[in-house]
């Protein structure tokens, strides 16, 4: 029986490229690396980093990213736009509001889209824990 989604993993060109983006510009907590492997923690849910192996990990070799996006909710999008926009990433398209709060979404180093979601406080009230 599946209980819960455990890890999302990543395939990347440059570990540390990613590390350096989902670490230092984007903040979350690093938890271990090696050179093939990088791996965060975001509440029970780890979020890992893996070379893409092969001709496609090079630099200069676009790799499309198909069907990805990490969504993370955060405490103030406000905040978090000022964040990124200050290690100069600009959100795709901006803040655009919905009926269960606010949210916009930027681009990593290998094209994943990363979505940032702030709820309101009433729609976040009825989420389970």
């Amino acid at each position: 029986m599946i209980k819960r989604i455990d890890t999302i993993i990543l395939l990347v060109k440059s570990i540390e490229k990613s590390v350096r983006f989902y670490k230092e510009k984007i903040g979350i907590p690093l938890r271990f690396k090696s050179p093939g492997w990088a791996e965060f923690v975001i509440g029970d849910v780890h979020l890992a980093l893996h070379r893409q192996d092969g001709e496609l990990a090079t630099e200069d070799v676009p790799m499309p990213a198909v069907g990805v996006s990490v969504n993370l909710e955060v405490d103030d999008i406000d905040e978090m736009l000022i964040r990124l926009v200050s290690h100069g990433i600009d959100s795709v398209g901006g803040v655009k509001d919905y009926e269960f709060g606010r949210y916009f979404f930027i681009t990593d180093p290998d094209g994943y889209i990363v979505g940032f979601r702030e709820y309101k406080k009433e729609y976040s009230a009825q989420l389970p824990s």
